[in-house]
């Protein structure tokens, strides 16, 4: 199967990092200088306000609060529904996943590592949370992202932080190149809803990932959960709407496809196993390059 994207999504995801990083320029020419406090900064206007296309390919931010809801005295929704282990669930709407912390811990009890490595980072979100919230501050951080208005941003971002070790680069799931990267001896590597809006990877990606140290492992918080079976009725939803927007289709094929061929070792994979979307829900699978023995404090 050749690896596919969207092409709308690819302009999408340019357009929308665009956007956000007007808002970032903006803060900072009024003097705000603090990474993390930029990135709050906009996380609490996308909690009241959401980014959409219009017909005419256009950007804007419009609430989020549908007419007649509910509020929390501080505007937002009292609730949101969202999916787990394939039902649906009412959750209060201020709780999150923060995916993040997941990583945080894993390297707690499975470091350490030379660097850490996200695939399809927009403008680094995940990797100031890291840097700010408790990984080992020596450590090196590499960002690929696809879109041009995401790394521009993300390297302006890094750039207001002298002590974080951060380079961002060029990275496309359906063309995987990592040279840009030195040769790591040990490196985590992951993603988090970025493979999802390509249709097709090929198996190719996770030797091209597996290589970008002597000893790489992988996390992939993706919504692949579908592929594996139905847990009910939020998985058929998650299965339509993924079709309907030419989402991925065979990351679990791909990674079987890849653990056949001997390029990485399946350490674990749980469906559905996190708070997400009403129609996008998160499965996790995590990997070794090759022969890599599993280390755990």
């Amino acid at each position: 199967m050749e690896p596919a994207q969207s092409e709308w999504w690819a302009s999408f995801y340019e357009g929308a990092w665009a956007m956000r990083a007007q808002i970032f320029r903006q803060m900072i020419d009024e003097g705000e200088r603090h990474p993390y406090r930029l990135i709050k900064r906009l996380e609490a206007q996308e909690r009241r306000n959401r980014l959409v296309r219009t017909d005419d390919s256009e950007f804007a931010w419009v609430p989020r609060v549908p007419e007649g809801e509910a509020l929390l005295p501080c505007g937002t929704p009292v609730f949101r529904k969202r999916s787990l282990r394939g039902d649906f669930v009412t959750v209060s709407y201020h709780a999150t996943a923060n995916l993040h912390n997941v990583i945080i811990d894993y390297i707690a009890e499975t470091g350490p590592y030379d660097a850490v490595v996200e695939l399809g980072c927009g403008y680094g979100r995940n990797i100031f949370e890291m840097w700010y919230q408790g990984v080992p501050a020596r450590m090196r951080y590499y960002g690929g992202e696809y879109t041009d208005s995401g790394v521009a941003i993300a390297r302006e971002l890094a750039a207001l932080e002298p002590a974080l070790d951060a380079t961002f680069f060029h990275c496309d799931h359906t063309a995987p190149d990592f040279s840009s990267i030195p040769r790591l001896p040990r490196a985590l590597v992951f993603t988090m809803h970025s493979i999802e809006q390509v249709k097709t990877i090929s198996p190719s990606w996770f030797e091209e990932a597996a290589s970008i140290a002597d000893e790489v492992v992988g996390l992939n918080f993706e919504p692949f959960g579908f592929q594996l079976g139905d847990l009910g009725q939020a998985s058929r939803l998650h299965r339509s709407v993924a079709e309907q927007r030419e989402w991925n289709q065979n990351f679990a094929q791909a990674l079987v496809a890849a653990c056949n061929t001997g390029v990485v070792t399946l350490d674990t994979i749980m469906q559905e196993v996190f708070i997400g979307a009403e129609d996008n829900p998160t499965s996790l699978a995590v990997w070794r390059a090759r022969d890599v023995p599993r280390r755990v404090r």
